[in-house]
């Protein structure tokens, strides 16, 4: 049975990443007991937020994902007919969610990129030592807190992707240097796309996809 109308819910859960949706196009088409109709929001809600935290897991593997992670995110968690309505409007929501998360990730690097510049007073290309000094652990949660935030971090730390994604930082820093790089960003997802990813929710649904 599928889950009918994200638009109710992910005004709650996913407006703060792009307003994707609108609550007002929802028109109930039968009316349910007052006890029934908590309990089917209190789901929707609950799978609104389930799907906004798989979505930022699979953000910190790959910026990139195929259409079949995303397409297999949407059959766990909602468990709805890929091909029908419902199915097509989740499938939009996540790129678009996908487009804002590769947008902010980039306006991060750019704002450490010139936080960098200025402390360099210098136009020449930074040393790797440089690089790696200035990127620890503190500047790549920072950079990555949106989405760390759907995370069990301290298992993410256990299973060693914080040190991958510190390196998929600092590589994202130099190909953003020069000039902004989506395609380049885009390309470093081979350093990450293996990494588990612990989600906060329990079902790690992300972190198992096959990519």
């Amino acid at each position: 049975m599928c889950v009918a109308e994200p638009q109710q819910h992910t005004g709650l859960y996913l407006s703060m990443q792009t307003p994707v949706a609108n609550s007002s196009s929802f028109v109930p088409c039968v009316s349910a007991p007052p006890q029934l109709q908590q309990e089917q929001a209190q789901d929707k809600t609950k799978i609104g937020r389930d799907f906004l935290e798989e979505l930022k897991c699979l953000f910190l593997r790959v910026r990139d994902p195929p259409k079949s992670a995303l397409e297999e995110l949407v059959r766990k968690i909602v468990k709805c007919d890929l091909n029908s309505a419902d199915g097509i409007e989740w499938l939009r929501l996540a790129n678009r969610n996908f487009g804002d998360f590769r947008n902010k990730f980039i306006d991060g690097i750019e704002r450490l990129i010139n936080s960098f510049k200025e402390r360099l007073e210098s136009d020449r290309l930074p040393q790797k030592e440089e690089i790696s000094a200035f990127i620890d652990d503190t500047v790549v949660m920072n950079v990555l807190q949106r989405w760390l935030n759907a995370t069990k971090i301290d298992e993410l730390r256990s299973k060693n992707s914080l040190n991958i994604l510190r390196q998929f930082i600092r590589k994202a820093f130099v190909v953003n240097y020069v000039s902004r790089d989506t395609d380049a960003t885009k390309a470093l997802d081979i350093l990450t796309q293996k990494i588990a990813v612990p989600s906060r929710n329990g079902n790690n649904f992300a972190s198992n996809l096959k990519i």
